[in-house]
């Protein structure tokens, strides 16, 4: 069975929904038509298929934080632990760029 959410919120709350609920089954593809100027994006656990298409720019950014959620979620990362900044580690300092010395 196949939906086609009407706004970009909707596929990704339904995206997100979908791959909590199955994550070893999920996939999320992205296709980008040039030629077009069109981008499809489709997710499914091969029962149930979300499919989203645009050609809106603006929408790129909630794209991106979508497929940052996922890419996190599948590697077992907390989503939220990838907003906050690393901390550098102070033992170490920063190496210095020029020339290589001589030894």
């Amino acid at each position: 069975m196949a939906s086609r959410p009407a706004s970009i919120d909707e596929f990704t709350e339904k995206a997100k929904e979908l791959f909590e609920s199955d994550p070893a089954k999920v996939r999320f593809v992205l296709k980008y038509k040039h030629g077009e100027g069109t981008m499809t994006l489709r997710t499914t656990n091969d029962e149930f298929w979300l499919i989203y298409r645009t050609d809106q720019a603006a929408e790129l950014r909630r794209l991106e934080a979508l497929q940052l959620w996922l890419m996190a979620a599948m590697c077992a990362v907390s989503p939220e632990s990838l907003d906050a900044p690393e901390e550098e580690d102070k033992d170490h300092p920063r190496r210095r760029r020029g020339k290589k010395s001589k030894k």
